[in-house]
This record gives structure tokens, C-alpha cells and sequence, in this order.
């Protein structure tokens, strides 16, 4: 049981760092040669990351948004010895406002994990995100 307690805190932590746009906390949640891989909506597949930078960019991406803020729902973990694999259900949103209104672009995620269990314990050894669909969300500015 402790696993997976151990592993949902994990992936809260990655949506924790993504939220915070922390690069340090972000690393603390992979091995160094994590592999994560995007699958958009539309069916087009992003470039895979496999170093720290190369993840860390998402970061970079999700700065041009306020704010985002990612809420770990459903997280199905198999535990095998020192491995587990995982399904993760997040609701995203990134959010942005100027002097007209303000928009919130909710995508629905479903992150596939492999995890590895390191000397530091339970690391993220490979995250397949799938961006399910998307919804932006418009509201005018206050008083108009």
C-alpha cells in the first residue's frame, strides 16, 4: 500500500512542479534518462524528451499562461518489485487574462507511466501525455 501512496504523491508532485514552473522539483520526478512523449489532440506526436533540459522545456511552453493549474483526478498504479506502470487522469488548466477578458483552455489528460523505484524512490522512467481534447473558455472583463 505504501507504493502506492508513494507513487500518487509522485505524480501530484510532477503536477505540483508543472503548476510552480519549478525545473528543480521537476527533475526530482524522473530518472535522468526519462523518455516523455506528447500525443496532441489532433493526432500529431511531439518530439520525444529525454534529457532534463528537453523536459524542462514544457515549462518554457506553459510560461506564455498566467497561470495553469493541474488536477490530479483518477491514478491506477500496478506495482511489480522495483517497477509499475500507471494511468494518470488530470484536468488542466492554463489560464490568461488582459485588459478585455480572460481565457482558460481546459484539456483533459490522461497520462501512461513507467516508474522505476531508485535509491531516492519512486522516479518517472518513461510519461506518455495525451491531450484528450481541448475547451477555451472566454469571459469578459469586469464591468463590460
Amino acid at each position: 500500500m505504501n507504493d502506492l501512496l508513494d507513487l500518487r504523491r509522485l505524480v501530484e508532485t510532477y503536477a505540483l512542479a508543472v503548476d510552480r514552473k519549478d525545473r528543480d522539483l521537476l527533475g526530482e520526478v524522473f530518472t535522468p534518462d526519462a523518455r516523455l512523449v506528447v500525443h496532441r489532440a489532433d493526432g500529431t506526436v511531439g518530439r520525444e524528451r529525454t534529457s532534463a533540459q528537453e523536459r524542462a522545456q514544457i515549462l518554457d511552453e506553459l510560461a506564455a499562461f498566467r497561470h495553469t493549474f493541474h488536477l490530479v483526478g483518477n491514478h491506477l498504479a500496478d506495482v511489480d518489485g522495483s517497477t509499475a506502470t500507471g494511468v494518470v487522469y488530470c484536468l488542466a488548466h492554463h489560464y490568461d487574462a488582459d485588459p478585455r477578458g480572460s481565457v482558460d483552455l481546459v484539456i483533459p489528460v490522461r497520462y501512461e507511466d513507467d516508474y522505476v523505484r531508485t535509491a531516492d524512490g519512486w522516479r518517472i522512467a518513461a510519461r506518455t501525455v495525451h491531450l484528450l481534447w481541448h475547451e477555451r473558455r472566454t469571459y469578459p472583463a469586469a464591468g463590460t
